[in-house]
């Protein structure tokens, strides 16, 4: 038995990188993972890479810009497997640079997918998670949500409203026996986060890391574990940095 075991989970962009990594660890534990991912392939092939495992997964095909696609995979997700009570809003989708530069297309799309998807992803679980007695959303904000960012003032303020979301929705949904807590990431390759950083900036943030390398998706995914298990069940409208030390070290 693992330790959430019995549990069914939904995570959005849980696929591939840091979603990826917490799919499959949260199955490894005994959930039951629902991953909502724009590209069918790829979420067929991360549902392979669980089964092969022993774990179980449905592809639940969607854009978390859209509200009625996080509703129907919910729905979907129910049918299958039951009302998911872990909500793991990992969605993102980024470019940096100066801010007279970012178009208004794609100022909407970081805010629809950052933002809303967040808040669609509230709506579609909020009556599954109070009619079972409770659950645990958990939101992946960013230490730019509390910290000044050059080229970044899109990004840093979707995530600090991510972490308002996660801060109000723990005390609008707590009276439900609902959690709300975010993880925020320090630098971790991945192959997004690869798309809008090369290898000499890579190498720029492992050298201001106070521990000496950069994170992993794993590195994450066990902290996502521990706020979905009931080893954290006081912890609530938190916001835990996963970081290697860098943001205190440097802010």
């Amino acid at each position: 038995m693992g330790r959430l075991a019995g549990k069914v989970a939904l995570v959005t962009g849980g696929a591939r990188g840091i979603g990826a990594a917490i799919s499959e660890a949260f199955a490894r534990e005994g959930a039951l993972v629902g991953i909502l991912d724009l590209k069918e392939d790829v979420a067929l092939e991360a549902v392979q890479r669980i089964e092969a495992q022993g774990g179980r997964a449905v592809a639940l095909i969607g854009n978390v810009a859209r509200r009625d696609d996080v509703l129907r995979a919910v729905s979907s997700l129910t049918e299958t497997f039951g009302a998911p009570t872990v909500l793991v809003n990992n969605a993102m989708w980024n470019r940096y640079g100066p801010l007279q530069e970012q178009s208004e297309e794609l100022i909407g799309r970081m805010i629809d997918v950052g933002f809303k998807g967040v808040v669609w992803g509230y709506q579609a679980v909020l009556k599954g998670m109070t009619d079972a007695g409770g659950g645990c959303i958990i939101n992946i904000a960013s230490p730019s949500a509390v910290l000044a960012m050059r080229n970044g003032i899109m990004y840093s303020a979707v995530k600090a409203a991510v972490l308002g979301l996660t801060r109000s929705g723990s005390a609008e949904f707590g009276p439900y026996n609902i959690r709300v807590n975010a993880i925020a990431p320090g630098p971790t390759p991945t192959d997004g986060a690869n798309l809008v950083v090369d290898e000499a900036a890579w190498e720029r943030r492992r050298q201001r890391m106070p521990i000496g390398r950069l994170g992993t998706p794993e590195d994450i995914a066990n902290a996502a574990v521990f706020l979905a298990s009931e080893e954290s069940s006081f912890i609530t409208g938190d916001m835990l940095f996963v970081d290697g030390g860098v943001t205190y070290a440097f802010s």
